[in-house]
């Protein structure tokens, strides 16, 4: 699932030596960190590059992403839209969940994915070594990591040509923000999968990705849901937050702009809470009262002890790396969410693919992107990469760029769907029509994005999409449509050039 592999660094195999798994104690690689960087690090090494690897994880293999993040927020997000849909068509009116079944399904999902591909066994299957235990870099800068086992025995691990940091990102906890939050019970987005029950009264602080969704999935199990935030999903298009909120109201989910600054027991209960929200413009203050409160604050780099093993971290409180993610110490790189930088599991595989290429093979490739696509897997998906229309104007000046953008609403797939709510908005150079950047809002909206993605990273002029042939009724044919629309203009505006021609009778 995560490979990432790179044809032409097959050409060097032959030239590679074959190192086996468990060579004393000396590897060519050594890992720390079992998440999606690790993983595709050390199953480029051990197959592809044909090296020896170690990796070291202290806790569960496969990381965030499949025991608390994408895998089990996806299956949840699943079997909500599922029960939805069939309130929406009238085949129910009522709808009372099975939550033990619905864990019990998620945990399958978790387990048939890390049995797959990230489990020790699986990786012994790519000539990766697994060592449990806490790992340590020594501070005297040479190349050798100290990994204390659960049983308290430690071994000393040598990388022969260096070392990769995959040690990921945990749930930030605002204590220094919120009031009293120390003495209110909350799961965070890596607990809430152990909730015994569906939460009655459920208050979510946070509105990002994992907080949307969430709060969408649970309001749809039947959760009387209250979504906590300044705004939906600060970073993407403000277009997209509104259609969110309109799109989230429908639903029953209430929406409090503002930011959580109190917390405390409701008087009287062992099990209420009370958050007190003060509103984006500081002049009122709002009670929330729930009985689950969960935290979606976003996820801080795991970054104990590097300083003392002379790994600068930068702005973020990430470790800090170049273009080729090597970090302070020459024969150190880190890839991941460890650095700070957009916490995507495609992107953070990405990246320790090319540390571990960079490391391995000759010259080197980037391993930091200016542009990442991106996913949020609410109903309607909001999906995007590269620049906003509001970024692209600061840059180039609004007079130099073009925005092509359709509504779902007129895209006959999303009619025939009942799935009218959202757009599709392309950010064009004007000179050139080269892509600055996209943001889609709508069902399959993370596929659509990829299809962006592949013709930003070729350079493909957006109007030349139009000779690309889409099948019919698809959302991918609106982006044909959409470049149609600009490759006629440009086709109208040469008119009097194609009348010349044809005058000379070419």
């Amino acid at each position: 699932m995560r490979n990432i592999l790179y044809s032409w660094s097959s050409l060097l195999i032959a030239i590679m030596s074959h190192h086996s798994v468990g060579e004393a104690l000396s590897y060519d690689v050594v890992i720390i960190g079992g998440g999606s960087a690790g993983i595709t690090a050390a199953k480029l090494i051990g197959t592809t590059l044909q090296k020896s690897v170690a990796l070291i994880e202290k806790e569960r293999m496969g990381g965030d992403c499949t025991w608390t993040g994408c895998i089990p927020s996806k299956s949840l997000l699943a079997v909500a839209k599922e029960i939805h849909a069939a309130r929406k068509w009238g085949f129910v009116t009522t709808t009372t969940v099975d939550w033990p079944a619905i864990r019990t399904q998620i945990q399958a999902n978790i387990q048939h994915i890390y049995d797959e591909d990230d489990s020790p066994e699986a990786m012994q299957r790519y000539g990766v070594e697994i060592i449990s235990g806490k790992a340590l870099l020594s501070p005297s800068g040479n190349k050798t990591v100290q990994v204390t086992k659960s049983d308290g025995s430690s071994v000393t691990l040598t990388a022969k040509k260096g070392i990769i940091l995959c040690t990921g990102a945990t749930a930030r906890i605002p204590t220094d923000h919120i009031v009293g939050l120390n003495e209110v019970p909350f799961v965070t987005t890596e607990s809430i999968w152990s909730l015994p029950t569906l939460p009655q009264r459920l208050t979510v602080v946070g509105g990002g990705p994992v907080g949307c969704e969430l709060a969408q999935a649970f309001a749809r199990l039947g959760s009387q849901v209250t979504l906590i935030a300044p705004t939906l999903l600060p970073t993407e298009d403000p277009q997209v937050s509104l259609t969110l909120q309109q799109v989230f109201e429908s639903e029953g989910i209430q929406i409090i702009q503002g930011r959580a600054v109190a917390a405390s027991m409701s008087s009287g209960s062992s099990s209420q809470h009370t958050i007190q929200v003060q509103t984006n413009d500081g002049s009122s203050t709002e009670s929330v009262v729930g009985d689950t409160l969960l935290l979606a604050l976003g996820r801080v780099p795991r970054v104990e002890g590097l300083e003392e093993a002379g790994i600068r971290l930068n702005a973020k409180g990430g470790i800090e790396v170049n273009k080729k993610l090597q970090t302070s110490v020459k024969h150190v790189y880190a890839a991941g969410d460890c650095t700070g930088d957009r916490q995507f599991t495609h992107y953070a595989g990405f990246q320790g693919a090319i540390a571990a290429r960079n490391i391995l093979l000759p010259l080197t490739d980037p391993g930091v992107l200016d542009h990442v696509p991106s996913t949020t897997f609410t109903s309607p998906e909001v999906a995007s990469i590269g620049m906003s229309e509001a970024q692209a104007t600061a840059t180039y000046g609004a007079d130099q760029i073009t925005i092509v953008q359709k509504e779902m609403k007129h895209v006959d797939r999303a009619i025939c769907e009942g799935a009218t709510d959202g757009f599709l908005k392309i950010v064009l150079r004007k000179k050139n029509q080269q892509i600055l950047g996209a943001t889609i809002v709508g069902p399959t909206a993370g596929e659509l994005i990829g299809e962006i993605a592949v013709a930003m990273a070729a350079k493909l002029p957006f109007d030349q999409l139009t000779t690309v042939m889409h099948p019919y009724p698809t959302f991918g044919l609106s982006l044909q449509l959409m470049a149609s629309e600009v490759y006629y203009a440009k086709l109208q505006k040469n008119l009097p050039l194609y009348g010349a021609l044809t005058k000379i009778g070419l």
